[in-house]
Formats: structure tokens, C-alpha cells, sequence
């Protein structure tokens, strides 16, 4: 039997975090990647997982007051030109 590194959905879902009945529902709808390579059972690359629980990311206060100033510092440089 080949060893591979794909999560069944139970194990997918634990790996989340998330209730098996939520990640039924991402996966009706699309919204998460897996593979069905006998058109029954669903895996999951952890990868996958990771880049979809990275997908929504806030910015603190202090990386938004960065950007603002880095943004005004090269607008302002250019204005001068």
C-alpha cells in the first residue's frame, strides 16, 4: 500500500479545526480544494489546507500605519519630481 501525505476529510477537518459537517459544505461548494481520484473517497493536501486557512488575512494597526506611510513617503517624493 502507498503512504502518501493526504489527509482523509476526517483528518482534514481536525487538521482546520473545523466541524466535518462545515467542511462538507466547502466542499459542495467549492470553496476548498481536494481530491477524488475514485470519484468516492475525498483527500486533502495539507498544503491546500494551510494556503486556505491563509486566504483572509488582517493586517494589525501598526502594519496599516506602515503601508500608510510608506504609500505618502513615495507620493510625496514623486510630487516633487
Amino acid at each position: 500500500m502507498m503512504k502518501t501525505n493526504l489527509l482523509s476529510t476526517a483528518e482534514a477537518a481536525e487538521y482546520l479545526g473545523i466541524k466535518l459537517s462545515y467542511l462538507h459544505k466547502l466542499m459542495m461548494q467549492k470553496a476548498i480544494s481536494f481530491y477524488k481520484p475514485n470519484g468516492k473517497l475525498c483527500y486533502f493536501d495539507p498544503e491546500d489546507l494551510d494556503r486556505w486557512l491563509r486566504r483572509t488575512r488582517i493586517v494589525s494597526d501598526d502594519e496599516v500605519d506602515q503601508q500608510a506611510s510608506a504609500y505618502i513617503t513615495r507620493h510625496d517624493t514623486k510630487s516633487r519630481k
